[in-house]
């Protein structure tokens, strides 16, 4: 996607960089793909996960073989810390899918003359991405000074020669670029290959780099003789057409994305971190450019060694309860059902552990209404010691299901039953390994051969704050940051754009915000944005409306983030949200949006 994000400093990488000979292209070849052979081509790390996504988590659970290959680094311009982070996320994104553990072998591969980094899914080898890393050219197609301002654009309109990976590894020109995609179908031999947008002009919105990708693609899939099916995707202006996901497609996409940005500081991590951005629209549409083609699977039935997946997640939405649970490390029953596939040696925060439990202990979701479950994913504690060797399901309505051992190495055990409806699931061990210590799980997905019947994993929220005067207790017209600022549409301020805020200077408790409209709108929720520097915080306030009604106010994120308030609808002309408490650092209290919603 690469939106050119303001990033002041990135998490510190953890990704790798094999420093082997290089293997030979031919490595790239995959093996059992009696489901047929995907290659996606794209630019940037999170392009897959926001406009194909329907396509790859098909694919993927299809148990076909699956290469992308990002060609950009997605470095924004930023230092290397940045990038190598953000190879994370397709990791975590992808293993997610398949309700594998996030553990990735990394080599280089010599392919068309140039050396380019893969990693390849350790449960799955069939599932592997390339990375060519060149430089991130920007929106405006013109790159960064970090990197010579130099980019993809300018090598396709001749205005370089050349164009180096950020990691110094390999240096295109255009044909190399060009001779390299060919060496990579000619390597995978996909029989389907998805890319971005061949079609739409440069200057149509999108980013350039998705354009350029796309074009390339097309041009090398022409050259490509194998049989295949060949498809683009649109980009930035789906968020413009409308919503076309279901339900289901709309919450693979959303956890798929929402793991990956895990890894990505300048992005947003989840349904309210996004509101009011471009991430929220682009989740729930897909939509492929030209004359997309098709190559079916071959007429065999799918080799899957995880089985295929039921099609619908139903955990959301469930009460977690555990026999014990290790709070003082994180290790709490809700950690079970949180996404991530991980544990100790890995990320221990990631799973769920007793504290001293072995045969005997117990994990238990209960749900509102009952929901219609035919499959059970299940994943132990990646550590060697503690192990389930024997478990028992137990339903709501008496019924039980006996689970064999679970793989030692934390990767997914897919149990498979009559389906049936139920309001409760309970995993009670019933037998462990002689060194087991402390028993648990990293993560048990419930699924279901249909959508539970109150899956909302996006909200609908209609904006009602159009046409209200924002005024206040006082502001800082000298520097722009007008009470109007507050709802211009744009969540930021200092330390990024300080003109898209409302500043009260010198301002704490007491300090208020008034919107008001010459005519009464209903509301239920109101989006509140602090101002994003880490000094200036509010820890607490009121929202009172015209009909004399009041709203409490919990603290708000002290980075800036959406801090959502519900309430009982009401029909008011008018809100003010006013400061009851601040944090001790604070100066000048304001907020960088507010946003009046109706949810239905």
């Amino acid at each position: 996607m690469a939106l050119v994000p303001s990033v002041a400093t990135a998490r510190p990488a953890t990704a790798d960089t094999a420093h082997s000979a290089p293997q030979p292209a031919s490595s790239l070849t995959p093996s059992g793909c009696t489901a047929g052979t995907t290659l996606n081509v794209v630019a940037h790390q999170d392009d897959d996960v926001l406009f194909q996504s329907a396509t790859l988590v098909a694919d993927l659970r299809a148990g076909r073989c699956v290469t992308t290959v990002y060609v950009t680094a997605g470095d924004g311009g930023h230092p290397a810390a940045y990038w190598q982070e953000r190879e994370l996320g397709p990791r975590a994104a992808y293993a997610g899918i398949l309700g594998l553990a996030d553990v990735w072998t990394t080599s280089t591969v010599e392919v068309g003359g140039h050396v380019v980094a893969v990693a390849r899914l350790d449960a799955d080898p069939r599932v592997q991405l390339v990375s060519l890393r060149l430089p991130d050219g920007g929106t405006d197609g013109m790159g960064f000074p970090l990197t010579g301002d130099t980019s993809l654009l300018e090598l396709s309109t001749g205005e370089i020669d050349s164009l180096a990976a950020v990691d110094g590894t390999a240096t295109y020109t255009l044909a190399s670029l060009s001779s390299t995609l060919d060496a990579l179908m000619a390597a995978v031999q996909p029989t389907n290959i998805n890319t971005l947008d061949h079609v739409g002009a440069i200057d149509d919105g999108d980013h350039p780099d998705h354009h350029v990708v796309g074009a390339l693609v097309d041009a090398a899939q022409q050259r490509y003789t194998t049989p295949h099916g060949f498809a683009g995707y649109q980009g930035y202006g789906i968020r413009d057409r409308p919503s076309n996901l279901t339900m289901a497609q709309i919450t693979d996409k959303s956890q798929a994305f929402f793991r990956y940005a895990e890894h990505d500081p300048a992005t947003c991590g989840g349904w309210d971190a996004c509101w009011n951005k471009p991430e929220y629209d682009w989740l729930s549409r897909q939509y492929a450019v030209g004359t997309p083609t098709t190559t079916a699977p071959p007429a065999a039935t799918p080799v899957d060694p995880h089985a295929p997946l039921s099609a619908f997640d139903v955990t959301g939405g469930a009460t977690v309860t555990a026999s014990s649970e290790n709070t003082a490390d994180g290790q709490t029953a809700a950690k079970a059902v949180d996404g991530v596939a991980d544990g100790y040696p890995g990320d221990h925060r990631a799973e769920w552990a007793t504290v001293g439990g072995r045969s005997g202990s117990w994990l238990s979701l209960a749900w509102p209404t009952a929901r219609t479950i035919d499959q059970v994913v299940l994943h132990d504690r990646p550590n060697g010691d503690d192990r389930v060797t024997g478990a028992t399901l137990v339903f709501s309505d008496g019924s039980t299901v006996a689970v064999p051992a679970l793989p030692d190495d934390g990767s997914a055990a897919t149990v498979t039953f009559p389906a049936r409806a139920s309001s409760s699931l309970r995993i009670t061990v019933t037998s462990t390994s002689g060194t087991t210590r402390n028993v648990g799980l990293a993560e048990l997905v419930v699924r279901s051969p249909s959508a539970a019947p109150t899956s909302t994993p996006a909200p609908t929220r209609t904006d009602v704050t159009a046409g209200a005067v924002a005024t206040a207790s006082w502001d800082n017209p000298a520097d722009g940051q007008t009470a109007a600022k507050a709802i211009d549409g744009v969540a930021d301020g200092y330390p990024g754009n300080a003109a898209n805020e409302w500043v009260a200077p010198w301002g704490r408790t007491g300090v208020a915000l008034t919107l008001t409209w010459s005519t009464a709108k209903a509301m239920d929720t109101v989006v509140l944005h602090d101002r994003p520097n880490l000094s200036d915080g509010i820890t607490g306030g009121t929202l009172t409306f015209s009909d004399g009604s009041t709203v409490t106010v919990p603290a708000l994120d002290d980075a800036g983030g959406a801090t959502t308030v519900s309430f009982p609808s009401r029909v008011a002309s008018s809100v003010t949200f006013t400061t009851t408490s601040v944090s001790a650092s604070t100066v000048n209290v304001g907020l960088a949006e507010m946003r009046v919603l109706v949810t239905g």
